[in-house]
């Protein structure tokens, strides 16, 4: 097999297979391979994509059940890398290893594996809302205010949206691993019982009820803005996109409260949730393939700017008012 594929490690699932025709679009001449649990289902996504071919995974074997012909140019570990198979794959190999699907309470046998070999590969841990969309949202959101106060982040997770079990799965399992990270006034907390439930404002207008969630979008956040205060909240109710008679989109909202004045930014992509978050790891990934050996998060990886740039150029409508 040709050492230049990248592999999907899940990329007959929902997000898997939007994943693998987002990058086929982007790139065409890539060759790829998709991995999944069934080879007819994986050689079905292959046959879609063109110049790609199925290999069957098993997420609890080392090398993810592949044999050792098997030497793709970069692991995207689109379903959970629970054994961190994936993982030692691509610090065997020496090629970039991306994942979007570990919860903030999970991520220490990442670090760990990662520290004892720091020179082996470039890891990027994107296991951000949509693989980083709301993150990079928020950070543009907050250029040019000279001290940002408060960043609250807010998603519509519309019931119609075909996100997939293994999206809700994860979903579930994060926020049942613990109560949800955020910061108050400068300081960790872990949001529960009331200060777990937040108002948010949706795209038209709504108020909706959501509840405290944590993504490593908290993080990140906290990592390049030192706000005091941030936190980011879930709700599953009808898309805007949906209640003006569209499509269920996904929909992104954050408000950030600078100094002296507010700043509120939006996502919305027809497509929905798996689109979205397929569209952003193939941007990360397509940014990660030029990474010399490291630990990344996406700020690291790409500008916030140029990241939404190629989200508009995809269809997102991407708004930001206030600044």
């Amino acid at each position: 097999m040709s050492k230049k594929q990248i592999l999907f490690a899940g990329g007959s699932g929902i997000v898997g297979r939007s994943a693998v025709r987002w990058f086929r679009e982007r790139n065409p001449d890539v060759p790829v391979l998709v991995g999944g649990r069934n080879q007819k289902v994986a050689g079905e996504v292959a046959e879609a994509a063109g110049k790609a071919e199925a290999v069957v995974i098993d997420l609890d074997r080392p090398r993810l059940g592949l044999s050792g012909d098997v030497t793709p140019a970069a692991v995207v570990m689109v379903a959970p890398d629970g054994g961190l198979h994936g993982l030692r794959l691509a610090q065997e190999l020496g090629v970039p290893y991306l994942s979007i699907g570990t919860a903030l309470v999970e991520v220490g046998p990442e670090l760990a594996l990662f520290a004892h070999r720091a020179s082996a590969a470039p890891v990027v841990l994107a296991s951000h809302w949509a693989a980083g969309a709301a993150l990079f949202v928020a950070l543009e959101a907050c250029t040019g205010l000279e001290r940002v106060k408060a960043i609250r982040v807010g998603v519509v997770l519309d019931e119609k949206d075909p996100a997939g079990p293994a999206s809700h799965e994860d979903i579930e399992r994060m926020a049942e691993a613990a109560d949800a990270l955020g910061f108050v006034d400068g300081r960790r907390a872990w949001l529960s019982g009331d200060l777990a439930k937040r108002k948010i404002t949706a795209i038209d207008g709504r108020s909706l009820e959501a509840d405290a969630f944590a993504p490593f979008d908290v993080i990140s956040l906290h990592a390049v803005t030192g706000a005091p205060d941030i936190r980011f909240d879930l709700v599953t109710s009808t898309s805007s996109s949906r209640l003006r008679g569209g499509k269920p989109a996904a929909e992104i909202v954050v408000d950030v409260e600078g100094e002296t004045r507010s700043v509120r930014a939006t996502i919305e992509l027809e497509q929905g949730q798996a689109s979205l978050t397929a569209l952003s790891v193939v941007v990360l990934l397509e940014a990660a393939l030029g990474l010399k050996p490291g630990l990344y998060l996406p700020e690291l990886v790409i500008e916030p700017k140029a990241f939404l740039d190629q989200l508009r150029a995809a269809g997102a409508k991407v708004e930001i008012s206030g600044r």
